[in-house]
């Protein structure tokens, strides 16, 4: 029994003492351990034994009162991981041994040591590949090898007391004992034993497991009960025990799939940023706004576009391309005083309800001056449309200005307009007069087209060359088309 606490004190102090230093410091290990090391496991179990022998009680189960069959076993051992399934263990282990049969009045006790060599095999990993996330945490083996089982034993009779009598004699009437100077303990025997086992482990941590282990130990002697009967050798004994393993580096097994779960979790980390919870086209790793609408046109940060910078999204904005920043929450420009003159434009900010204004929201008393029989025009105060050389072609230069006379026009109801083309000085008058007309007639059309201006409002006029405001025969200023109020 000695033997057999200290054969398990040493593998468990082992396993113990290189967990302490691991943890003590892990960071500083790891940089120094070989890599030949990484493979190393180390660990150590406790449990009890039973003999099936000659002289044994039941064949099935131990007896437990009166001569106990249950003995005490501990075990160290040392491994070398080959590959996430295989891998080769020496084992070193403590085994007592006993047995009682009360039909013959005999009962044996004794014990021995038992290195041995062998081949493990973790079945889960074999059979079993594919986990998903989250497994891995039992694992379930077996192994096989060979040794040499070193033990004593002694056979006595039984009595009415607790006192064993002399050794029995065998039927040959020889000692076989196996101790045949019991004082002195000498003459231990040695056998070739076959340990054949099953582990389940759990792993508490990538180095810790604890495992159960059942193994059969089949000796190659009929010597195992102290008696000899027939010649047909071959007894065997039973361990079961709890254990702990120990891993030198993190890297090992319970699975093989831990280590690729591992790096998918750290792949599955970086795959999060890819999503794209809004449809926008931008990751959330990047997007500012994960609850951009869908079809929302975006940015590159994932904001929405807000085309007009007014700070209202284009998905909501219902004046697109406003000039003005002080909008309200639909992105309209706000006019305080009511004349359709948006506040960013407006010079005068109060004009009174119902004033008609001019483009800039000033008051226009022109038409006031305007008598009933007044023919004269005035200056409206419109932005001029400007034409290339001998065309009739309005660009798109020119859309800014026609939207606001027709902005104006849809403002001051009943205003008539006289739209009057202009031209410069490269050809005939009599051509002009007809180009001035051409181009008045152009603008008219736009407005009661695009934007649904009532032709009866506005007058075609043409001066041709005769009225330039700049000197150069050529110069653009001349080829315009100016507005101008009339009663």
């Amino acid at each position: 029994m000695k033997i057999t606490k200290s054969i398990f004190g040493c593998g468990m102090a082992l396993a113990l003492s290189a967990g302490v230093a691991n943890a003590q410091d892990d960071s500083a290990e790891k940089a120094q351990l070989p890599v030949w090391m990484e493979n190393v496991y180390l660990g150590g179990s406790i449990g009890a034994t039973t003999t099936i022998t000659d002289v044994k009680q039941y064949d099935l189960y131990p007896v437990r009162k009166y001569r106990n069959e249950i003995g005490f076993g501990g075990e160290g051992f040392i491994g070398y991981t080959i590959n996430s399934a295989f891998s080769v263990e020496g084992r070193l282990a403590g085994i007592g041994i006993n047995g009682t049969n009360r039909a013959n009045k005999e009962w044996f006790t004794g014990g021995g040591f038992e290195p041995s060599l062998n081949l493990k095999v973790n079945f889960t990993n074999l059979f079993f590949t594919g986990a998903k996330k989250g497994s891995g945490k039992l694992a379930v083996s077996g192994y096989a090898g060979a040794g040499l089982f070193m033990f004593r034993s002694r056979l006595y009779n039984l009595d009415s007391g607790t006192k064993p009598s002399e050794s029995v004699k065998a039927v040959n009437g020889s000692n076989v004992g196996f101790e045949n100077d019991y004082e002195t303990k000498n003459d231990r025997t040695q056998e070739i034993s076959i340990p054949i086992g099953i582990q389940v482990a759990y792993k508490l941590t990538n180095q810790v497991d604890v495992f159960f282990d059942q193994r059969i130990g089949l000796v190659q002697t009929d010597k195992l009960d102290a008696k000899i009967v027939g010649t047909s050798p071959g007894e065997f004994y039973t361990y079961t025990a709890l254990g702990l393993n120990y891993k030198l580096s993190d890297k090992q097994w319970l699975r093989p799939e831990d280590e690729f779960n591992d790096k998918l979790a750290v792949v599955d980390s970086i795959l999060e940023g890819f999503v794209d919870t809004d449809n926008d086209g931008v990751m959330d790793s990047y997007d500012k706004d994960n609850k951009t609408p869908e079809g929302a046109k975006t940015t590159g940060d994932g904001m929405a576009m807000d085309t007009d910078g007014d700070g209202v999204a284009d998905y909501v904005d219902q004046e697109r391309l406003s000039i003005c920043t002080e909008v309200d929450e639909n992105g309209v420009a706000l006019d305080s005083d009511g004349d359709n003159v948006p506040n960013c434009k407006d010079s005068e900010p109060n004009t009174e309800a119902g004033a008609q204004v001019d483009v800039t929201g000033k008051a226009i008393s022109a038409l006031a001056g305007l008598a009933s029989s007044d023919n004269s025009s005035v200056d409206a105060g419109l932005p001029s449309v400007y034409f290339a050389v001998s065309s009739t072609k309005l660009g798109y230069e020119n859309y800014t200005a026609l939207t606001e006379v027709a902005k104006f026009l849809k403002n001051n109801k009943g205003v008539k307009l006289t739209v009057v083309g202009h031209t410069d000085a490269t050809g005939s008058k009599d051509f002009n007069k007809k180009l001035g007309t051409k181009r008045a007639q152009a603008v008219i059309d736009h407005l009661v087209k695009i934007y649904g201006i009532d032709a009866s409002n506005l007058t075609a006029s043409s001066e041709g060359s005769s009225n330039g405001i700049a000197l150069a025969k050529a110069a653009k200023a001349n080829r315009r088309v100016d507005f101008l109020l009339t009663k």
